[in-house]
């Protein structure tokens, strides 16, 4: 047998080898190593969604809208979805977490150009109650995610991850499973800029995605 082949050979029981050393000796995969949970939420009441708008010569300068309008980023709308019996325990480690919301934003109305909070509060309060913005009474996380892309027309589409603001509310004193969550889409208020969603009433209710480490 001539030097090419020998070298052919040990070369492929080199690899055999190698790939079978990694095979059973490398650590388990991300999802063997954690042991976590996905829980998924929805809208589920006309009153757990709302868009909010500036009204000239108000003492709060914002009022609601429910019902038929559409969940609506602009220069003057905002808007946010609540999600009850957010079934996750105190202080659970989230992994990640996000919103889906079903677009119907135009052309000229596809450019989501907000800040994503959620309500700083251990349980947050539907919109019939308190409005959106901080200026009604909703305090903000002090973690917040940009979302400034295009997004498609007639398509569910994916928030920027919220994994810090959530991981921020279930880090309150107060926070305990089975508690509501109320995440507010705030307008920059830049002209030019506007995207629109459906909404419960709809039948395209938000729904809140959290990964959890158990």
């Amino acid at each position: 047998m001539d030097k090419k082949h020998l070298f052919a050979i040990f070369a492929l029981s080199f690899i055999i080898i190698i790939s079978f050393f990694v095979l059973f000796s490398s650590p388990d995969s991300p999802d063997e190593q954690n042991d976590f949970i996905v829980n998924y939420f929805e809208v589920a009441d006309e009153n757990d969604d709302s868009r909010t708008f500036t009204v000239e010569l108000s003492p709060k300068g914002y009022e609601n809208e429910n019902g038929n309008w559409p969940l609506q980023l602009s220069p003057s709308y905002s808007f946010g979805v609540r999600f009850t019996n957010v079934s996750i325990p105190k202080d659970a480690k989230i992994l990640q977490a996000y919103v889906e919301v079903y677009s119907i934003g135009t052309p000229g109305h596809s450019h989501p150009n907000c800040k994503i909070y959620c309500d700083n509060s251990d349980n947050a309060s539907n919109f019939s109650i308190i409005g959106v913005l901080d200026i009604s009474g909703r305090n903000y996380t002090s973690n917040y995610s940009l979302w400034n892309s295009t997004v498609p027309y007639g398509e569910w589409v994916k928030s920027p991850l919220l994994t810090a603001q959530i991981n921020e509310v279930m880090s309150r004193k107060n926070w305990s499973s089975g508690n509501s969550i109320a995440v507010l889409f705030v307008t920059e208020g830049i002209r030019g800029y506007s995207a629109a969603f459906k909404n419960y009433e709809s039948n395209f209710p938000a729904k809140l995605y959290i990964k959890w480490e158990n």
